[in-house]
């Protein structure tokens, strides 16, 4: 049974839950029957809402910072990359545990071939939707926008990995510091 008793909030259960035993337990370490116990939920819930581990994983990925990045994208018209940047980390660092189940997921997309080609094609969007969002200031400032979403998108997860894995890792300074350099690209 659900937590909720309503039939799509299961859906939610299931994530939740993945996304915290993928977190302390990593993707490899964690089980479709870990997901059904943690969530409260049945394996016929899981796999109405999922075909395998590797999809519960990419929605768990797609939750935690594709849809805040798209809240921050969707926000915005054509913005420079140092406000685009600036939009994402304030996404990603409102959810401290979020960064170490995204490190998780990356590790497990590393060893997991499936996975991988699961994230890849996703990515791949991600990056086109980043290179949108600053064409117009490319265009402006004679700059390629998929080389620029490339580098946005690797200075949001550099700040995701190091939120979660350097204790003394100064997020403030870290966003400073890359909304400056991205200002110089001007």
């Amino acid at each position: 049974m659900n937590r909720s008793g309503k039939y799509g909030a299961s859906r939610d259960a299931i994530l939740d839950a993945a996304a915290e035993l993928i977190r302390t337990k990593g993707v490899a370490g964690t089980s479709i029957s870990d997901i059904v116990h943690s969530s409260g939920t049945s394996a016929g819930a899981i796999y109405h809402h999922f075909s395998s581990k590797q999809d519960i994983v990419l929605a768990v990925a797609m939750r935690a910072i594709g849809e805040p990045v798209a809240l921050a994208l969707a926000s915005t018209g054509p913005v420079s990359p140092a406000t685009l940047f600036a939009l994402a980390a304030e996404r990603v660092t409102q959810e401290e545990t979020a960064s170490a189940m995204l490190v998780q997921i990356w590790a497990g997309a590393a060893a997991d071939p499936e996975l991988n080609q699961l994230v890849a094609n996703h990515g791949a969007g991600f990056h086109a939707g980043v290179a949108e969002h600053v064409a117009l200031w490319c265009s402006e400032h004679r700059q390629n926008p998929v080389e620029v979403a490339q580098v946005l998108v690797g200075a949001v997860i550099g700040l995701a990995v190091q939120q979660s894995v350097f204790a003394d890792f100064n997020r403030t300074s870290y966003v400073d510091q890359t909304v400056r350099m991205l200002e110089c690209l001007g």
